[in-house]
């Protein structure tokens, strides 16, 4: 009756939840004219001024420039030289290469819509968090607008259409912008790639033979205040307008993509109201970007994490300054990609408050029960948001980190979860960003107990055959070990060194484009450090004062090129902005 009751009230907590959204502002020109811009004239090119405030509306971002080259990371390729057999990890699947195991890694640093938007449906749009922004708010206005999307796709990975997508002969030179998840196709039917030349009938330029597109002028100015460049204009220097003198000229009108850099992209989505906190960037004499995420306290770091999402339609919040019941609730965050805060057990700090406003959650997930917060959060919350919070919360620790699992993976199946025990704080720090990051589930146990009879069946209901074991030498009883072996093939992560510990949950992860460091001494700057794992951040814990040489060979092999810090200078010393060796 316990496991009943327990399974209905995560239904029904599961049934409250949606994902993420965005704040947006208006589409631009006259979106009651819907006619076809067949013979369009470009604006003129963004002045580096511009490009830099967000202020690009009336303007193009035209420079070409390879998206590695402008700091949006280098990607696997599958062939090692043009004319060499394709590589190992790599399945062409006539369109593209998505979700080879050779992508494992750049894929899984990818940002996807956590829900549907119009007619974009779930986790449809994939791209980096900086050009997410764009796309999401392009996408949005025009629909909101009244223009009709019937498809839409912005990261594929494959060489460019006019070559050889599947690169077969080619270098990483041919890849799309789509590739990197810069680029986005609409409407592809409506819009083809075509290449067109004069009239034969009239002569004079490609430029003045009208194109096939259904879109109006306004959704392009709308692209265009996102800081997207239109294919529609045409490619190798486009047609500046109709008089333009082109023999011929491929045009593209499906096409919209981002040429600028990942800090332009987050200028132009603030500037149009998106809502992103300012991290430091430092990048250091390693060819590193180091950036710091924190505030004046941990309550005030955390909401500086969740500032880097434009807005949530779930918040989980969790006890800052206890973390039995806290330590489920950054995966569950990750689960379900929204953000976490943290409040005292009798308290909402003001840097919450703030972040509670700005989200405009509607629907507000509370780990632990009155003990670990009180009803009157609840109650200080609920007046802020005008929502009621809904509590996650078991007679202990295990209970509850149980019931967050079970909402954050409800109905799904895992073979493969992560474990870790709930008598201190960092094995499951490191284990719940594993699970966040490789998407799986996360149990915390009492390593010096035995399994609950509702742990069993969580494990059963999953399907797990295999079993990720974080724990520090002495953690877990043998007993434990050999009730855990007995549900299916245990795996040991338990390097006597935490720094080390936290390091090799990665060892099997080829690349990634981010890493997030946070201190080992306390746990709730990496608390709210797991939510980011979901997005690809490898997260790794040192001890404060400087980077040890385990971590910093970590970074150097997956290829990190974004580091970033969570929590303050006294968490985290200004010497771990230049990964400065212990």
């Amino acid at each position: 009756m316990v496991l009943v009751a327990l399974v209905a009230y995560v239904a029904i907590v599961v049934a409250m939840m949606t994902g993420e959204s965005v704040a947006r502002a208006a589409a631009v020109g006259d979106v009651a004219n819907n006619t076809p811009w067949v013979l369009p004239s470009m604006p003129p090119k963004c002045a580096a001024q511009q490009i830099d405030s967000g202020n690009v509306g009336g303007c193009v971002i035209s420079d070409y420039g390879t998206p590695d080259s402008k700091g949006w990371g280098t990607p696997p390729f599958p062939y090692s030289a043009p004319g060499s057999e394709r590589l190992a990890g790599w399945k062409w699947l006539g369109w593209s290469y998505n979700k080879s195991e050779a992508l494992t890694a750049w894929e899984a640093a990818m940002t996807v819509n956590a829900e549907s938007f119009g007619r974009i449906r779930k986790e449809q749009l994939r791209a980096p968090q900086e050009s997410f922004y764009l796309f999401r708010g392009f996408l949005s206005e025009i629909q909101e607008s009244g223009y009709r999307i019937n498809d839409a796709m912005a990261y594929n990975f494959r060489c460019t259409s006019n070559t050889r997508k599947d690169c077969s002969g080619l270098d990483a030179r041919s890849l799309s912008f789509h590739s990197w998840g810069l680029a986005v196709d609409i409407n592809v039917v409506a819009n083809p790639e075509v290449r067109y030349y004069p009239d034969p009938a009239v002569g004079g330029s490609a430029c003045a033979t009208p194109m096939k597109t259904d879109l109006p002028q306004w959704v392009v100015q709308t692209a265009e205040k996102w800081g997207l460049l239109w294919g529609g204009y045409g490619w190798n220097g486009g047609c500046a307008s109709p008089s333009s003198n082109k023999s011929s000229i491929l045009r593209d009108p499906m096409h919209f993509e981002f040429r600028g850099t990942p800090e332009q992209a987050i200028a132009i989505a603030r500037f149009n109201g998106v809502a992103i906190d300012d991290p430091t960037i430092v990048t250091n004499a390693t060819g590193k970007n180091v950036s710091r995420i924190f505030g004046d306290d941990r309550f005030a770091s955390a909401a500086a994490a969740a500032g880097q999402w434009p807005s949530a339609n779930t918040v989980f919040v969790a006890n800052g300054n206890s973390f039995p019941d806290s330590l489920a609730a950054g995966v569950a965050a990750a689960g379900l990609s929204v953000p976490l805060l943290l409040v005292t057990s009798t308290s909402v700090p003001e840097s919450t408050k703030g972040q509670l406003a700005r989200l405009k959650p509607k629907s507000i997930i509370v780990a632990g029960g009155p003990a670990v917060v009180s009803d009157d959060v609840l109650a200080q919350i609920r007046s802020i948001t005008k929502v009621k919070p809904k509590r996650i919360a078991g007679d202990d620790r295990y209970l509850t980190a149980e019931m967050l699992t079970r909402a954050a993976v409800y109905g799904g199946k895992s073979a493969e979860v992560w474990v870790a025990s709930g008598r201190d704080f960092q094995d499951p720090l490191i284990a719940s960003s594993a699970a966040a990051m490789y998407r799986q589930p996360f149990v915390l146990i009492d390593g010096q107990g035995s399994l609950t009879a509702t742990q069993r069946e969580l494990f059963a209901s999953l399907g797990v055959t295999s079993i990720n074991l974080v724990a520090a030498p002495g953690t877990v009883s043998p007993a434990m070990i050999a009730e855990l072996w007995s549900l299916g093939t245990v795996t040991t992560f338990e390097a006597w060194d935490v720094s080390e510990r936290s390091v090799s949950v990665w060892a099997e992860l080829p690349q990634t484009s981010g890493v997030a460091l946070a201190t080992s001494q306390n746990f709730p700057d990496a608390l709210a450090a797991v939510p980011f794992a979901r997005y690809g951040s490898a997260l790794m814990l040192v001890p404060g004062p400087c980077v040890p040489s385990v971590t910093y060979g970590a970074i150097t092999r997956l290829a990190s090129s974004n580091v970033t810090l969570f929590g303050g200078p006294v968490a985290l010393a200004t010497p771990v902005e230049t990964l400065s060796l212990c």
